[in-house]
């Protein structure tokens, strides 16, 4: 995989799914820059980030991979040890608190089931003048310059897939809201052809833009952080914010929950829990509908369970339907 062809020719190897297919790749470490990330792939596909136990985006270790299989390693730099340091390419300390810009690079192992290395590799500074950066493989004292930089996310968060909902919105039937002043409303439709209406008669219909928004939100909505289950945020310990919620009904009887949390004292991002469930009309039905509902429903709770994702404000206004 990590090869230095004549220099005549040369060739980036073969795909990386090909090349790791045949290592049986079970495992990703990267280590540096003061973080650890662990990634761990899961039995029947897909990868999770072991240290924040959630599913991992399979297109960024993807991009790691085939750019790790296109690494031609340049001119031999100097096999003396004694020049590790200077090239930011010291073995990785054992504690993460140990390690030192300027004396390390970045660690990435990537490994089999059984634990042993694939391939082992040490990325130490970025060449001054001119393109390049120094790599060496871990167990070797040989240092080479490669021609690329090879640029790796150093936060466990930034391996995370950070989609939250994808709810189309013609298959949204209801919207239940409660705001941060505690005043609430209801809107409905019959089919997806037909107009909202209001649930209450007693108040005015919320603005189309304002519900157009809204359900464009809800089908792309993503989360910029992951707090750990056991992780108190200053907000929540402060007890110092407020809430709104908003409950989506589907038309199929699936129920989506959303709890929004936010400092009131600083203008900063909004804490979001998640919650699926099934109507009581829906969750009466025993047909294949219905089993799959529930089937979705087991998935979606263990995935969010006891989690705060942090959105942006712009977009928990447009969920809150805010100015």
């Amino acid at each position: 995989m990590i090869r230095r062809p004549p220099r005549s020719t040369p060739k980036p190897s073969s795909a990386a799914s090909d090349v790791y297919k045949r290592q049986s790749l079970d495992r990703i470490k990267i280590f540096g820059n003061g973080s650890q990330v662990d990634l761990v792939q899961q039995l029947g596909g897909g990868w999770k980030e072991k240290s924040l136990n959630y599913e991992a985006d399979i297109l960024s270790i993807q991009d790691l991979l085939v750019n790790i299989s296109k690494i031609v390693l340049g001119d031999l730099v100097t096999d003396n040890p004694d020049y590790h340091e200077r090239f930011q390419l010291l073995d990785p300390p054992d504690k993460i608190e140990l390690w030192e810009k300027e004396r390390h690079g970045f660690a990435l192992n990537l490994l089999r089931g059984d634990g042993t290395s694939i391939v082992y590799l040490l990325l130490g500074k970025e060449r001054i003048n001119g393109p390049g950066q120094y790599i060496r493989q871990a167990g070797s004292d040989k240092i080479y310059l490669i021609p690329e930089p090879l640029l790796i996310y150093s936060e466990s968060g930034d391996w995370l897939k950070k989609e939250l909902l994808a709810l189309e919105s013609e298959h949204i039937q209801r919207l239940d809201l409660e705001k941060e002043d505690n005043s609430s409303f209801s809107i409905s439709r019959v089919d997806d052809k037909s107009e909202w209406v209001n649930e209450t008669d007693n108040s005015e219909l919320i603005e189309k833009s304002k519900i157009n928004r809204a359900l464009s939100r809800l089908e792309d909505l993503t989360f910029s952080k992951l707090y750990k289950n056991n992780e108190v945020t200053q907000e929540l310990t402060e007890q110092n914010y407020k809430e709104g919620s908003l409950s989506v009904t589907l038309f199929d009887g699936s129920v989506f929950s959303l709890i929004f949390k936010k400092n009131v004292s600083v203008d900063e991002n909004y804490l979001l829990s998640l919650r699926m469930g099934i109507s009581l009309e829906a969750s009466g039905n025993s047909d294949t509908n219905g089993s799959k509902l529930r089937k979705e429903m087991e998935e979606f709770n263990q995935r969010v369970n006891s989690r705060l994702f942090e959105i942006s404000s712009w977009e928990a206004k447009e969920l809150l339907f805010s100015d």
